[in-house]
């Protein structure tokens, strides 16, 4: 893979060159090689895995962890045992109904932008051994991945998002409380999804539960360029996603009241995640997915994890 630095692999990291890119994998990668080109080193740091005592080596104790300078003075095979293997647990919400198909001409969906933004930031998880899992969702919950810290896990949540597609209605509710059964310790949570929903009280409710079981939840807030700036400009039919309902609009006459209630939107929903003790990120998808996550872990880097 080319370097980010250069120019032709700048342009991977664009929304529109990404969508030509084949495959989430290595979409995602091109993401990753951008977001490590662009800082020293990764700030998301997790509690650190200390070493605690030798012990001498049994079948089936993992070979990587085999001290080969204790090997060569006592000319046996001694393992190093280790206070926390893994770091913590991350679970991916992702919502996968029918609003999250929308996608300016040419580029990346509301959900394949957001499968680019888990797929690469789950990378960054898993290489340093935090375990990853992920619950996608519409009207219900559609897929469960359990949390794992193999790397081949990176593969099946590859496999499971590009088999999905946006349909239906939205219920974070049952995301939310599907996540709650198998959340049993604390962990974080990455939340994407467009909040185009009409049950907010309830399911904030569930996201302050989860945040006062332990579980740091950040949520990722992904509108499509079009939906922020309402380019348009002639005579045009819109259609709802999750309705169906059509309406043909002459756009410059509603553009002001139309800008009105998305900025209003996300007002509320950055209110409710503050009051929530939720981080929020607004996602322009016109961004390159590279230039969000290293805004974020740099966000993080500053705060602490």
């Amino acid at each position: 893979m080319k370097s980010a630095t250069s120019k032709d692999g700048q342009r991977y990291l664009d929304p529109q060159a990404l969508a030509r890119l084949k495959g989430l994998t290595l979409r995602a990668r091109s993401v990753v090689d951008g977001v490590l080109q662009g800082m020293h080193r990764s700030p998301h740091h997790g509690v650190s895995v200390e070493f605690s005592e030798h012990k001498e080596y049994s079948p089936g104790d993992e070979l990587r962890h085999i001290d080969w300078r204790a090997v060569g003075r006592l000319d046996k095979l001694f393992v190093k045992r280790f206070e926390q293997e893994t770091n913590t647990r991350a679970y991916f919400v992702i919502d996968t109904s029918g609003s999250m198909r929308y996608g300016a001409t040419g580029s990346l969906n509301k959900l394949d932008y957001c499968s680019v933004l888990a797929v690469s930031l789950a990378y960054l998880l898993l290489r340093q051994q935090d375990a990853v899992g992920m619950i996608t969702y519409n009207s219900s919950v559609a897929t469960m991945l359990p949390p794992r810290a193999r790397s081949t896990h990176l593969m099946q949540m590859c496999d499971v998002l590009e088999r999905q597609r946006p349909e239906g209605g939205t219920s974070l509710a049952h995301a939310l409380r599907a996540l709650s059964e198998v959340s049993t310790k604390r962990g974080f949570v990455y939340l994407f999804t467009d909040f185009f929903s009409t049950d907010y009280e309830h399911e904030f409710r569930l996201l302050r539960q989860l945040v006062s079981r332990g579980h740091q939840i950040t949520a990722f807030h992904v509108l499509d360029r079009d939906e922020l700036e309402f380019p348009f400009d002639e005579m045009t039919m819109f259609e709802g996603m999750e309705t169906g309902r059509r309406l043909l609009v002459e756009p410059r006459l509603i553009r002001d009241r139309y800008l009105a209630r998305i900025a209003a939107h996300q007002a509320e929903v950055r209110r409710r995640c503050s009051e929530a003790r939720v981080g929020h990120v607004l996602v322009d998808t016109g961004e390159p997915p590279s230039r969000v996550l290293t805004r974020y872990l740099g966000r993080q880097a500053g705060q602490g994890r």
